[in-house]
């Protein structure tokens, strides 16, 4: 009898030191699997701000958060920042807090801006930049200066033909009457040539449509947001930087409502836009469709993400134009080519 109760007992000291080796393998294999799903949804739900700790500009460039800040959430998709206002027209030092969030994450950044002493260079820089806005009204000004020129002449040979007229007979001077008609007629012709640049060309970097004329600059997304907060003008920013009507590509332009793009509201399906590249030749577009969208892209009505069609190059001859309808929501009207 007490050899099967030894053996009874050892059997249960194995099995029990076997459930006292097997338990910390066993909790530690559900915690990993419970910590799992949590640091992956921590991953997903995280909002960045990208940009660099420090910013230097001079008082002269346009400045705005969104020029040198960008904020995504865990799809890489633009979210929403706020943001102090500092006063960029003023050398200093300036402390920038960012901060943007979503339902699950949030994140903010402390930069610093520097603004300089704007020097010499970049002063002349910018007087260049605005003369050669100005120079392209000068160009109908050698069509005025043709009727100065031929007055001179008609009057000369109104004076010869006079003196004509005193040196012969009476009745030769009914032939030399009929003269001046022929004379006269050349000097209205040219006359009206003045008439033919009176009707003005489009001007360059203009978005038109309706009876309106909307004027834009070239800039992308590092300038673009900056442009429009500055002055009563639209900008690139999504797609191709420069506009072109034969580069094959789509451009994207940005405008405040209210303000330059209030306009871009009235358009529907089907109606003609003209745009006018910097050096003033003119694409003509069709709107082919309008969708109100949030900051992220996506179609507040149906859901659909919109984004790459709205920034993306491609998709042949086209154009896309943006304002906004609220803090959260914006006017997208698409025209092709």
């Amino acid at each position: 009898m007490k050899i099967p109760r030894r053996k009874q007992f050892i059997t249960s000291v194995v099995i029990v030191c076997l459930l006292l080796l097997a338990g910390p393998f066993h909790f530690y294999s559900v915690a990993e699997a419970k910590a799992t799903p949590k640091d992956k949804t921590a991953q997903e739900n995280q909002v960045k701000i990208h940009g660099d700790d420090t910013i230097t500009i001079v008082p002269t460039d346009s400045f705005h958060p969104y020029q040198y800040y960008k904020a995504v959430n865990e799809n890489l998709r633009p979210i929403k920042m706020t943001f102090n206002t500092i006063d960029a027209s003023k050398p200093g030092h300036y402390e920038l807090t960012l901060s943007a969030k979503n339902k699950q994450d949030y994140d903010e950044r402390k930069v610093s801006i520097i603004v300089e002493e704007a020097t010499t260079e970049n002063k002349a820089a910018a007087n260049q930049v605005n003369e050669s806005s100005i120079a392209k009204p000068s160009a109908p000004e050698p069509s005025y200066q043709a009727p100065v020129e031929t007055t001179t002449p008609t009057e000369t040979q109104q004076k010869d033909s006079e003196g004509t007229q005193e040196a012969p007979p009476q009745p030769e001077q009914s032939n030399t009457q009929p003269s001046v008609p022929p004379q006269e007629t050349p000097h209205e012709a040219k006359t009206t040539e003045p008439t033919v640049p009176e009707t003005p060309a489009i001007p360059a970097n203009q978005i038109s449509f309706l009876g309106y004329s909307l004027p834009y600059q070239n800039a992308g997304q590092g300038s673009g947001q900056g442009i429009i907060d500055g002055g009563g003008t639209a900008a690139t920013w999504g797609g191709s930087p420069i506009q072109s009507g034969s580069d094959n590509q789509n451009t994207h332009f940005i405008g405040h409502n209210p303000g330059v793009f209030s306009a871009i509201l009235s358009l529907s399906a089907g109606q003609s836009i003209t745009v006018t590249d910097q050096a003033g030749n003119a694409a003509s577009y069709v709107v082919t469709g309008v969708v109100q969208v949030d900051d992220s892209g996506r179609d507040i009505h149906s859901g659909q993400d919109h984004w790459g069609q709205i920034t993306s190059a491609g998709g042949g001859e086209r154009i896309t134009l943006q304002t906004c309808l609220s803090d959260t929501v914006n006017q997208i009207v698409f025209a092709q080519g």
